[in-house]
């Protein structure tokens, strides 16, 4: 259309850079690389009377059956070879004459230079741009031309809406975009690689030469004091400590860390000498798996209760792992020191003891010595936890374990041993509201369930009191704790019970029969 012709050549500067008109029509060049010379996007001038008249005779200019409601249609047409850069003027008139149907198919193997840009296409009318309709033709086309061809369809919306801030550099954009997808093949795919910026930070750390890792099993009669010896060497409360016998029931794993070593202790229940559940089988399971897996062992023995006859039956006399063992004799500070040397002198004597520890775990005594006699017997090895964890264990598993070691302080004869803890729920809330902790504790009798809850619930109360203490000092916030006594009958010697209750991993969080877990 004349029209559209004048409005491109006004100002003298020819036609913009990746446009000509053809038939009143104006085409759009795709701007991406992939897209180069393939891909056009049409708008129908508004400014010449065919188009109105053409409207009339379509019903008024309705939609489209391809267009949505808010959106613009786009038009894809077959391919067409654009002009030298010297003919543009002329290719410009002869196009306006031929028609749109005739277009070749055969594509060009690159996007010619465009002409100089100029300012010309932000002249372009507002009205001009927006009275005629777009449509879709094409919406199953590969995804490079999507994306080439909605950048390139959101340039023409900008300067039909006049919101184009500086059209001089939005048309040099073009030219040198354009520039570039002349190296490419209309074939060739070119795959681009969105790079994120940089985060900052520093790489993991490699473990220096000579790094040694590895684990060290805890083993010894029960009350002889291996609890207690875990915590002194971690530095930190993990294993619950009574006056009772049979308090652990897990392997508990604690871990000390510098950057030479990392050394991983195991905790175990104490051996039996004889079982009498599933229960005490179970535990002595978990003592057998960590003495098997174990880099060192650590045989502790209460010096002032029959040591020589405890050290019996504790090391079996045909395993199979090699570890080095050593004896460390506790609670010394009892013992008058020619009974220590006596003892000292009979355990250096027995076959496979390396070296025999005199301590006194309780008051913190000797324990640095065994864990400098441990580290030297650690294989060469890598970290095996983060440098940071001083356990595998979650939250939940030692919320439980505070409760227990309240129930056995504050309960006597079999009510301790019946009980089990099983933690619901632990939801941590900001920091305007306590954490909120459910738990449970099972008893193998109705008995046991009115000994836990006391008189008034007055007893239950106080061990529900007691343990928040704890816990609240454990996780070093405040917490509320709602603590409630269920019967299962016969646990202790019930596989799936034991099993629901996690006393064969330590780390399970979910057991659908004993209630959702959140």
């Amino acid at each position: 259309a004349p029209a559209v012709v004048a409005a491109l050549r006004d100002g003298g500067g020819g036609q913009p850079a990746g446009w000509r008109c053809e038939n009143g029509v104006r085409i759009v060049l795709g701007g991406g690389k992939a897209a180069a010379g393939r891909t056009r996007y049409v708008a129908a001038a508004a400014a010449a009377s065919s188009d109105g008249d053409k409207k009339k005779k379509d019903g008024g200019g309705k939609k489209s059956g391809g267009e949505k409601k808010g959106d613009k249609a786009v038009r894809r047409l077959p391919p067409r070879k654009s002009p030298p850069r010297g003919d543009a003027d002329a290719a410009g008139a002869a196009s306006s004459s031929a028609d749109a149907s005739k277009v070749p198919a055969q594509m060009p193997t690159s996007l010619p230079p465009s002409p100089a840009p100029d300012d010309t296409l932000a002249r372009l009318s507002p009205a001009a741009s927006s009275a005629g309709g777009y449509e879709t033709v094409d919406e199953t086309d590969d995804e490079d031309d999507e994306d080439d061809g909605a950048y390139s369809f959101d340039r023409v919306l900008k300067v039909r809406d006049g919101d184009a801030s500086d059209p001089k550099a939005s048309n040099a954009a073009d030219a040198e975009d354009d520039a570039e997808e002349g190296d490419y093949d209309d074939d060739e795919e070119v795959n681009v690689l969105d790079l994120l910026p940089p985060i900052g930070g520093e790489m993991l750390k490699g473990d220096p030469a000579g790094h040694k890792s590895g684990y060290v099993a805890i083993v010894g009669r029960p009350n002889a004091g291996k609890s207690t010896l875990l915590n002194q060497l971690v530095g930190t409360k993990l294993s619950i400590v009574t006056h009772k016998p049979q308090t652990t029931r897990h392997r508990i794993l604690g871990i000390v860390s510098e950057d030479d070593f990392q050394m991983v202790l195991l905790d175990t229940p104490g051996i039996m000498q004889e079982e009498f559940n599933k229960l005490d089988a179970m535990m002595l399971r978990s003592v057998r798996n960590a003495m098997a897996n174990a880099d060192v062992m650590l045989v502790i023995v209460d010096a002032m209760r029959d040591p020589m006859g405890n050290w019996e039956g504790l090391v079996p006399p045909g395993r199979q792992n090699p570890a080095p063992i050593g004896v460390i004799l506790n609670k010394c500070d009892l013992l008058q020191l020619d009974e220590i040397r006596e003892l000292k002198t009979w355990f250096e004597a027995q076959p496979g003891v390396e070296r025999v520890f005199p301590i006194s775990a309780l008051a913190g005594v000797g324990h640095n010595k065994v864990q400098e006699w441990a580290l030297e017997r650690l294989p060469l090895g890598p970290t095996l936890y983060p440098k940071d964890a001083i356990s595998e264990h979650p939250e939940r598993f030692f919320i439980a374990e505070i409760i227990r070691e309240k129930i056995f302080l504050k309960y006597a004869q079999e009510v301790p041993y019946s009980t089990q803890v099983w933690v619901q729920s632990h939801t941590e809330r900001d920091g305007r509201k306590k954490d909120l902790i459910l738990a449970k504790v099972y008893v193998e009798r109705k008995s046991q369930m009115g000994i836990i809850i006391g008189k008034e619930g007055r007893a239950l109360k106080e061990l529900s009191t007691a343990a928040r203490l704890d816990i609240e000092t454990f996780l070093g916030r405040p917490v509320f704790l709602d603590l409630g006594v269920k019967v299962k009958e016969g646990w202790r010697s019930n596989d799936g019970l034991l099993e629901d209750l996690g006393l064969d991993d330590p780390n399970k969080l979910e057991t659908p029969s004993l209630g959702p877990v959140t």
